[in-house]
């Protein structure tokens, strides 16, 4: 029954459990609100009792098809992110019922936005305020590492304070899942955006920037910058007043966070922060005690000492000698406060050793999973390829597969969808090519499925042939080009080399690569323009992918494609079928880089398949898809955009030829 999650979700209580049968989890405390839903202290049932934290989503939200499928990459984006201060996710479970359930590392339930209410940020004293601080900035340029993308939704409310481990940060951008759901919801995190947060063009990375420069206005004058109702104009009119006891080199670094031009931030979050304390370091003068405490509540205190704390809470002698605390329990809300003491009154000297440390064990980690992972992968792509070898003798006129490559003949180069190779000057081949022929076609979302950036459609007229490589460049075909020019191997992330498509290549190496051809063989190789890429991914189809409007099982590698590669890894080139006019992998498997200039939308865009340049470019299109996205992404109308000098494990390329 439609209202049977609804009405389970309004009477969830303590010792409930929920999940599906092979994950249960077991309510134990309400700890309050969430954006999304309820957020409970739980217990992990099926890993060996642990402790954990659940949002219970809302069924309204649950029952919007765009927030479900955002909802569901933003997880899997989560899950990769491995930063001490972001909140660890453990994956979303849905329990019969029709309930979802989003699991994390767990929580004590306080937040920023908990401590500015009842006015403790105040009490922080300043090495306090510098490692909070400190702790959000590295969380969040950890985000834009790993993510290539903004966050757009960082406020106090999402910003957790435990007893052990001090900041952990939302780690799924609300903005995202909200703005892809219909649902009138608005976090407070528009109280703490940038202007241009407020329109529907793509966010620079520094916008988030911004949102931490109000985070630390916050926390250093006790009070928000705006409220949630407050739009862009307020942000425009701002005045600005230094909060109490900044000094003027601190309260000028603090402004350029809070720049309303983005190209006046400092990129990085922690140049921010690092900025407003560049000044040396002072003794702290005694605090004088604080006016009218609240009941049960005592001053928060920083100490010299540090302690260990056991199950029974027994302080123990560390041998440690980086800076330290103690604390005492306390009943009700002391608690928090005794636990902001704990996670908080780290030096940043011990932040940056623990920080450096960390990272390098969870490298250590993902390299160890990424070699079990390839070791499974392989197995398992020997079995798909024996039954796709089986499919193709049962079924030769649909899956029959290209003939033998061949070098080029000017003849036969010329001629419609013909395959050639062209010759190197070592005498190895380059990349297999597929002629294709002028002609004429709509760009965009025809069916209302994709983004601002899709539209309006427009009528294209490729008005000469051109040749694009039959499949995605190989790691084989790029390490030849590194090894002849001396750049360093880009990482396979473990997945193996030979035929697997090159991946942590940015456009600039894209585009050397092609340069290299063309010194090689003598002809003009280069980067497809975006309406080269989309004319042959469409390969005379106006259909959302080329064999249709749904998806179908194992015709492109995706998250929700039925491939064994899905949201694992790209599968190795020619492992589906070939589109119509005989291309391989257009949808999913790596994102591809094109040439143009990003473009917010075709308004402007050229008619005559060219691509779109301009004088000073920040960012490239990208094409395509990979076996990261979801379905919605790897549609032949699909598209991103990236800054030209950056890369990732899911990002690759292949070329072009004037003919």
């Amino acid at each position: 029954m439609p209202s049977q999650p609804n009405t389970l979700y309004q009477s969830l209580s303590k010792d409930q459990i929920l999940g599906p049968e092979h994950r249960r989890f077991k309510l134990d405390t309400l700890l309050g609100k969430h954006l999304l839903g309820q957020l409970w202290s739980a217990t992990d049932l099926s890993h060996a009792n642990a402790p954990v934290a659940v949002v219970v989503i809302s069924p309204e939200l649950m029952a919007d098809k765009g927030f479900q499928e955002a909802l569901k990459k933003q997880v899997i984006i989560a899950r990769k992110l491995t930063h001490p201060h972001l909140l660890k996710t453990l994956g979303f479970f849905v329990h019969r019922a029709g309930l979802l359930l989003l699991a994390t590392e767990p929580v004590d339930g306080l937040t920023l936005q908990g401590m500015i209410e009842k006015k403790h940020v105040k009490k922080l004293k300043p090495s306090q305020q510098r490692g909070l601080l400190m702790q959000v900035a590295a969380s969040i340029d950890h985000y834009h590492e790993k993510t290539r993308l903004p966050y757009g939704s960082l406020a106090p409310d999402q910003i957790f304070i435990n007893r052990q481990g001090g900041v952990k940060v939302w780690p799924l951008s609300n903005k995202v899942l909200l703005e892809a759901s219909n649902s009138a919801l608005t976090g407070d995190y528009i109280a703490y955006q940038s202007e241009e947060n407020f329109h529907p063009n793509l966010l620079p990375i520094n916008s988030d920037t911004y949102a931490v420069a109000t985070i630390a206005y916050t926390v250093l004058s006790g009070k928000s910058p705006f409220t949630q109702a407050q739009g862009p104009d307020s942000r425009l009119s701002a005045s600005w007043k230094a909060p109490q006891g900044l000094e003027p080199p601190q309260w000028d670094a603090l402004l350029t966070g809070l720049d309303n031009d983005s190209a006046q931030r400092p990129e990085s979050s922690a140049e921010l922060i690092s900025a407003i304390y560049a000044e040396a370091d002072k003794p702290e003068q005694p605090e004088a005690a604080s006016d009218d405490p609240e009941p049960n509540e005592p001053p928060l205190v920083n100490t010299k000492a540090t302690s260990k704390q056991t199950n029974d809470n027994t302080p123990k002698k560390s041998r440690s000698v980086l800076p330290s605390f103690r604390f005492h329990w306390i009943k009700g809300a002391g608690l928090f406060t005794a636990g902001l003491l704990l996670g908080l009154s780290l030096s940043l000297w011990f932040f940056l050793q623990q920080q450096q440390l960390n990272q390098q064990i969870n490298a250590w980690k993902e390299q160890a999973f990424a070699l079990k992972e390839s070791a499974q992968a392989n197995a398992l792509v020997n079995e798909n390829l024996q039954q796709q070898l089986n499919q193709l003798q049962e079924k030769p006129t649909t899956l029959d597969p290209a003939p033998p490559p061949k070098a080029r003949d000017a003849a036969e180069a010329d001629a419609n969808f013909a395959h050639f190779q062209d010759q190197l000057s070592t005498g190895v081949y380059g990349p297999e090519m597929v002629s294709l022929p002028a002609g004429r076609f709509f760009m965009g979302d025809q069916h209302g499925l994709g983004d601002d950036n899709e539209r309006p459609v427009i009528e294209v007229v490729i008005d000469k042939p051109f040749a694009l490589a039959r499949h995605e460049v190989t790691f084989a075909e790029y390490d030849r080009f590194a090894t002849a020019t001396n750049r360093t191997m880009p990482d396979d992330n473990g997945w193996g080399r030979d035929n697997q498509p090159v991946v942590n290549v940015s456009w600039l190496d894209a585009t050397a690569y092609a340069a290299w051809l063309s010194k090689e063989t003598g002809q003009n190789y280069r980067l497809p323009s975006e309406a080269e890429w989309e004319y042959a991914a469409r390969a005379g189809t106006n259909t959302a992918y080329w064999w249709g409007d749904e998806l179908y099982p194992n015709r492109a590698v995706c998250d929700g494609c039925g491939t064994q590669w899905d949201a694992q890894q790209p599968a190795p080139v020619g492992s589906l079928p070939a589109n119509p006019w005989g291309l391989l992998d257009m949808n999913g498997n790596v994102d591809e880089w094109v040439q143009d200039c990003y473009l917010e939308n075709y308004q402007n865009y050229p008619k005559d398949g060219s691509a779109y340049s301009e004088p000073r470019c920040a960012y490239r299109s990208m094409r395509g898809g990979s076996w990261f996205d979801i379905d919605r992404v790897v549609r032949s109308a699909s598209r991103y955009r990236h800054p030209a000098d950056t890369s990732r494990n899911a990002w690759g390329f292949r070329v072009a030829l004037d003919l």
